[in-house]
């Protein structure tokens, strides 16, 4: 069990179902993610912690990306919220920019 409020570094977690049709985008994808989310402040770059994303699996009607990220900022209030979604910005502009769509449940 950890307080959370005494944790001064947060993680940004997230599961992404890319298209099948996209999978020769993945590389490129992956790369343009890291780069837009570099241009966050207070981003762990330094190798004490892990700033990654993969390509995780193959599912039945999609391919599964995973990002990690972490961040010097406490994971509660805004500050936090407002840099989670500042990460998924950075992702939708990095889909957007390489031309991948997502895989939604319904196909």
């Amino acid at each position: 069990m950890y307080n959370l409020s005494r944790t001064p570094k947060s993680q940004v977690l997230q599961t992404l179902r890319v298209s099948y049709d996209d999978a020769d985008k993945i590389p490129t994808f992956l790369e343009a993610i890291k780069t837009e989310v570099k241009k966050l402040p207070k981003i762990i770059t330094d190798g004490t912690r892990p700033f990654r994303a993969h390509w995780r699996n193959y599912e039945d009607d999609h391919l599964e990306v995973v990002v990690d990220f972490h961040f010097d900022i406490k994971p509660t209030g805004n500050e936090y919220h407002d840099n989670r979604q500042q990460v998924l910005e950075a992702i939708f502009q990095a889909a957007t920019n390489t031309g991948i769509k997502f895989q939604t449940s319904d196909h």
